[in-house]
């Protein structure tokens, strides 16, 4: 894992093909990038 200059991690993520095209169809639904999003589901998940 590296860092970026934002003070973001860098990293690999393998993800099943059908799960990835789920994500970036409610992406886009969304007006997300898929990076973001991804961050978005992970971010409502842990809140619970």
């Amino acid at each position: 894992m590296t860092k970026n200059e934002k003070n973001e991690k860098v990293f690999t993520l393998r993800i099943k093909n059908d799960l990835f095209e789920r994500i970036k169809k409610d992406a886009e639904n969304n007006k997300r990038s898929i990076t973001k999003h991804i961050e978005y589901l992970l971010e409502q998940s842990l809140e619970k």
